[in-house]
């Protein structure tokens, strides 16, 4: 078994486990997600970009967005499928995907929520190759609703992982972390680039500080 497969297996143990998934599906949904819906007319579908517990998905359903939730994780899968399980055929559907690979055409979405997920990626490749799949399945004019850890403030329990970029949490999963301006730069080569402000903070977690970059992009284009 190679490293990169035991570091996946080990995150896959941690996010299907029952008290994780419950935990997920626990919790509220952001307020400024909240205030992003009710910004924006709902002009096509959705994507909710690791969709976790079903929160971010319910609130695009309720704004009136046909969604596509996509997970890597089947146990996440499974909790928003219960939860989405009352709305009408054809308006949700829930995936097991990843970022990296998204299983969905080009320019589908006008709208992908991707919270707490970007920085999953393994390495940088694999970061690189999501930011790409984002921009292909936005459509022109179309937003990205981003929030993500960044390197400029580091968790003092991550450590080096072999790479730039690269750190592993304790039990040797890894995680990709940039700093906010290299984020913002791999964004804008990609054609999408910050509608507004752009919200850069340090979150205290039980497991640590996290420092994190919170933002609307915008897809390039008419």
């Amino acid at each position: 078994m190679t490293e990169t497969t035991a570091a996946a297996d080990r995150a896959a143990a941690y996010w299907n486990a029952p008290g994780t998934v419950e935990a997920f599906r626990a919790l509220p949904v952001q307020p400024y997600l909240t205030e992003l819906l009710e910004s924006v007319p709902v002009a096509g579908a959705a994507l909710d970009l690791g969709c976790g517990g079903g929160r971010n998905t319910l609130a695009l359903l309720d704004r009136g967005y046909d969604v596509l939730a996509v997970d890597l994780h089947q146990g996440m899968v499974a909790a928003t499928r219960a939860r989405t399980a009352g709305y009408p055929t054809g308006r949700v559907m829930v995936r097991q995907g990843a970022a990296h690979a998204l299983p969905c055409p080009d320019a589908a979405f006008a709208l992908v929520v991707c919270y707490g997920v970007l920085h999953n990626a393994v390495d940088r490749d694999q970061w690189a190759a999501a930011v790409g799949e984002i921009a292909r399945v936005l459509l022109p004019g179309g937003l990205l609703a981003l929030n993500t850890f960044t390197s400029d403030t580091l968790d003092p329990a991550l450590r080096p992982g072999g790479a730039p970029g690269r750190y592993l949490l304790p039990d040797g999963v890894p995680m990709t972390l940039l700093p906010h301006e290299e984020i913002l730069a791999a964004f804008a080569a990609a054609g999408l680039r910050p509608q507004g402000e752009t919200h850069t903070y340090v979150r205290a977690l039980d497991v640590g500080p996290r420092a994190v970059l919170r933002c609307v992009l915008r897809r390039e284009g008419d």
